[in-house]
């Protein structure tokens, strides 16, 4: 069975949709997967546990990207009640994000506040552990929802991020504000080194992120608890002509390109990853070149000049 595309194309609107689409998924794709490829190509990068957060969520990022070219171009609804989905499991990348972002704002709030408990327990072992456990809980739960009757599938996942949404607005405000005051007020008093300029880079990066994920998650959290649990909320066709789910799109995206924004370390692992790709592309054209000369032409005439 073909699903159809998301727009009909009757007016230049559709065409206007269609594009930018295309443009949200490539672009996505591009920036959170060149976070993967420069964090995963560096090993300085790599032994750091915030870094590690970072990892895991340009991966859910790059996979949501190469996703909404599949929810994003075609007739797709993945809310209930449900067609042509992907039985959540593109959404959940999504889950994957907002949580890994949340116990990055912890880990970061822990290493700033408690830096000898944090040097002496949070290994990067135990980072990577974590990562791992939350991608693992998402898609149990994706699971679940996947046996259970629809019925009570709807009302736990509306009530379900009805309280994962006032949860991570207390959580993620109460933490931005204290890390913003241990930035302006704690940090300001050390001495000024590469450490402190670090510890305060870091912590103003999560800032940005969790302000960013906030202003672009809570019109679709509390949209899709309204559908869920009341008869008001907007309902829309599919998923491209949902501005809610739209919105929410547009985090995949900017998580990566705040990372490039706010790391130096991040923005020269990736224009060295470029410059070698450059380096070798061009190498390749060289020997390619090299090669057509040595054997010439095939009808024994002199090469020219």
């Amino acid at each position: 069975m073909t699903v159809p595309l998301a727009v009909n194309f009757e007016n230049i609107g559709d065409y206007f949709i269609f594009a930018f689409h295309v443009l949200l998924a490539t672009c996505t794709v591009l920036v959170a997967g060149a976070v993967v490829v420069a964090i995963l190509g560096s090993k300085s990068l790599r032994t750091e546990n915030r870094v590690i957060f970072m990892l895991s969520t340009s991966i859910s990022d790059t996979l949501s990207g190469f996703g909404w070219y599949y929810n994003g171009l075609f007739d797709v609804k993945e809310f209930y009640p449900q067609r042509n989905g992907t039985y959540f499991i593109l959404p959940t990348l999504l889950g994957v994000n907002f949580i890994t972002i949340l116990t990055a704002q912890i880990d970061r709030y822990v290493a700033v506040s408690y830096p000898f408990f944090y040097a002496r327990r949070i290994t990067l072992r135990v980072v990577i552990g974590i990562c791992v456990f939350i991608w693992t809980f998402n898609y149990l739960t994706v699971l679940l929802m996947n046996v259970v009757p629809w019925q009570v599938a709807v009302v736990y996942n509306a009530v379900n991020t009805l309280g994962v949404q006032i949860l991570a607005v207390i959580i993620m405000l109460g933490l931005n504000i204290k890390l913003y005051l241990i930035v302006r007020y704690q940090l300001n008093r050390e001495q000024a080194s590469p450490e402190a300029d670090g510890k305060r880079a870091s912590l103003l990066l999560i800032i940005a992120v969790t302000m960013c994920f906030l202003a672009f998650w809570t019109p679709g959290f509390i949209n899709i608890s309204l559908c869920g649990l009341t008869s008001y909320g907007y309902r829309f066709k599919n998923n491209a002509m949902d501005p809610f789910v739209v919105l929410i799109r547009m985090n995949p995206l900017s998580t990566p390109s705040l990372y490039i924004i706010g790391s130096l370390a991040l923005r020269k692992a990736i224009l060295k990853f470029l410059r070698r790709d450059a380096c070798c592309a061009a190498k390749r054209v060289k020997v390619s070149g090299s090669l057509s000369w040595q054997i010439g032409p095939q009808d024994g005439s002199q090469p020219r000049t």
